[in-house]
């Protein structure tokens, strides 16, 4: 498993991202997998990253499939394709969810799956110089790309659960996973391969399945798992993210996340996410410890690992230094 770094911590400055992204980089990681949620744009940051940087491929896990139209996705990956003079740019597409969508962007969520399908195949269009796209959700009509990529541009599909595995599998160019246990792993590869095979395809040589780790180090167990769940309690309240936390084995922590967000008792959240539910979608603890559950995440087939590592910037460059590839 290559291992890479996501810089998405919450609080942290767009410039320090970029520093500590530069770093990553001196320091021999392989790749940089930025998140999208409510903090840097993900395109203004990787170009900000290709434009600092000179070995390193860059990835983003993910963009949300219905808040840029397919000519502005095209219009961002062929940018920092050029800023990265021929290094490999991965662009993750995924549904998001309904409170980022249409909450916060006032966008169309419904049908995610349809959605996600027609924003991959649209940019892939744009991308390679087609011009018209037309879909049951998303149209373009007479658009010349004024910025085509100049390296490998891969359309990757951020997914959690069957449907979306399957789809990566259908039509992607890899896969974005997220808040996973690794024993969970083989079974959203299975779903992966059963998507091709649905379609008639063989997954490309390229194909990669990539997943952010999201990483607190300290010998206080207790205290990071109650970071995380300060942090990802919510995200379970949503209806993707806890009909995943059932598949994944952990329908009580489910169904009393969902109650006690629906209650607004945000305690009741933090109570119901229990320390098996935490250890499961994130790793806590010393860096030994750390180190170990990474390998586990190997031996399950991750190809590549992206740390998103919880803290301020010195300690993010500690950690960074300590899990450095040899």
């Amino acid at each position: 498993m290559e291992l890479a770094f996501s810089p998405s911590t919450p609080g942290t400055s767009a410039s320090e991202l970029v520093d500590l992204c530069v770093h990553a980089e001196h320091l021999g990681y392989a790749a940089v997998w930025p998140a999208e949620v409510s903090g840097p744009d993900a395109f203004a940051l990787l170009g900000a990253i290709a434009s600092r940087t000179s070995r390193v491929d860059l990835g983003v896990a993910v963009v949300a499939a219905s808040t840029r139209s397919a000519a502005l996705l095209a219009m961002g990956a062929g940018t920092v394709s050029q800023l990265l003079c021929g290094r490999t740019l991965s662009l993750g597409i995924g549904s998001s969810s309904e409170t980022i969508v249409r909450g916060w962007h006032g966008a169309e969520f419904d049908p995610p799956l349809a959605r996600v399908r027609e924003a991959v195949e649209a940019t892939r269009t744009l991308l390679e110089g087609g011009r018209d796209y037309q879909g049951e959700h998303i149209r373009v009509q007479r658009f010349a790309l004024g910025s085509p990529p100049i390296g490998p541009v891969r359309l990757c599909v951020g997914a959690l659960g069957p449907r979306m595995l399957r789809l990566a599998g259908a039509i992607g160019d890899g896969a974005c996973l997220n808040l996973m246990p690794p024993e969970t792993v083989p079974r959203q590869l299975a779903e992966i391969r059963a998507g091709a095979e649905q379609a008639g395809r063989a997954l490309p040589e390229h194909f990669a399945v990539m997943a952010r780790f999201h990483v607190v180090v300290t010998d206080d167990v207790d205290g990071g798992r109650a970071i995380i769940r300060a942090a990802f309690g919510p995200y379970f309240a949503q209806p993707a993210y806890n009909r995943f936390l059932r598949w994944m084995g952990r329908p009580d922590a489910a169904e009393g996340i969902a109650a006690a967000f629906a209650a607004g008792d945000r305690a009741g959240v933090a109570a119901a996410f229990d320390d098996g539910a935490v250890d499961g979608v994130a790793i806590v603890g010393p860096i030994g410890a750390v180190r170990d559950r990474l390998a586990e995440y190997a031996a399950a087939g991750i190809d590549v690992g992206a740390l998103n590592v919880i803290g301020d910037p010195a300690a993010i460059r500690r950690v960074l230094e300590a899990l450095a590839p040899a």
